[in-house]
């Protein structure tokens, strides 16, 4: 990354920080560039991306740098709030190359919150540099939705804690023990989690029927919670122990973890069904028994991840409002 306050490799004479690295609004710099010419050197970059075997959600991200080197771009901030009206113009005609469910592919987790008694996805984005998440963007709901849901103190608080949720867990399992000497093993476990958790999310947003989310549910908080046990070393004949009791293994780590928040944890737990049971003789839950399951598997997975990671933006905020889900 070229220095902020060294020359902008556009040739525009100015410094980087004042224009592609520009962190504030004013004019664009390369107007000059129509969007054709940018629209066109978008899909060169794609057939280049296609032949080197690059999937969607990866030529999403690359093409951009590609096209705008063509234009002797090479220093930007490519996402977030702080990217110059030259990539967010790339970025724009760059997503209109692909089908909507590729680009998906390209967040680092997908999440779900209960709407009413509706599911919509929650994305935690892929973000570089100094960003400004909005979690009215995290959310595929409608202006007027997003109204009447804001209009509900209660209903604002949950999205916030699953918004949240969704973001420490997003980040937090890809650096899980980053800077620790832990235990690697945590490390294949909370990947495995972080599928499941996608499925069940995945399952609750496209299907008709909830049993596949709550199983997936329900085996990723069995990961999730393993997987911080077993960073802490705890043997694989002990997880086999375990087996498929939430709640010991809850307990177990609380014990670990001091600051692990086991009683809220517990809490979640005793709403959950058994995991055999729920396999065979429990009848299709409604959708909101389904959707309170999910967000409690993703608040205990996002609690895990939070003790093994740096990722907790209630702890980075001090404005941030006090947990109100789960109660």
């Amino acid at each position: 990354m070229r220095r902020r306050n060294g020359a902008c490799s556009c040739g525009s004479g100015e410094r980087f920080k004042n224009c592609c690295g520009s962190y504030k609004d004013g004019p664009d710099p390369h107007a000059a560039i129509s969007d054709h010419d940018l629209l066109e050197a978008l899909k060169r970059a794609d057939d280049d991306g296609l032949t080197a075997g690059e999937s969607p959600s990866a030529r999403s991200i690359m093409n951009i740098g590609r096209a705008l080197t063509t234009f002797g771009i090479e220093s930007f901030v490519l996402m977030g709030s702080n990217a110059p009206t030259i990539v967010t113009r790339a970025k724009r005609l760059n997503d209109s190359l692909f089908i909507p469910q590729a680009l998906l592919g390209g967040v680092m987790h997908t999440g779900a919150y209960l709407y009413r008694d509706m599911f919509c996805q929650v994305y935690a984005p892929i973000a570089f540099g100094t960003t400004k998440i909005d979690i009215w963007q995290m959310v595929d709901l409608t202006d007027i939705q997003k109204q009447w849901l804001a209009s509900s103190e209660s209903d604002l608080a949950c999205l916030i804690d699953q918004a949240t949720d969704v973001l420490d867990f997003g980040y937090g399992w890809q650096e899980f023990g980053h800077h620790s000497n832990l235990d690697p093993r945590g490390n294949d476990l909370i990947w495995r989690a972080h599928a499941q958790l996608e499925a069940a999310a995945t399952t609750a947003t496209n299907g008709s029927t909830y049993h596949g989310t709550i199983q997936s549910s329900l085996l990723g908080t069995e990961l999730a919670l393993k997987a911080g046990l077993a960073a802490m070393g705890t043997t694989d004949n002990e997880l086999k122990y375990i087996g498929h009791n939430l709640n010991l293994a809850a307990k177990k780590l609380g014990k670990l973890k001091q600051d692990f928040d086991v009683d809220r944890v517990c809490r979640t737990l005793a709403k959950f069904p058994n995991f055999v049971d729920s396999r065979y003789n429990l009848p299709t839950p409604s959708s909101v028994e389904t959707g309170h399951i999910l967000m409690g598997a993703q608040y205990i997975a996002s609690e895990v991840t939070r003790r093994f990671s740096e990722r907790d933006l209630r702890s980075d905020n001090h404005e941030a409002l006090s947990r109100h889900y789960p109660a």
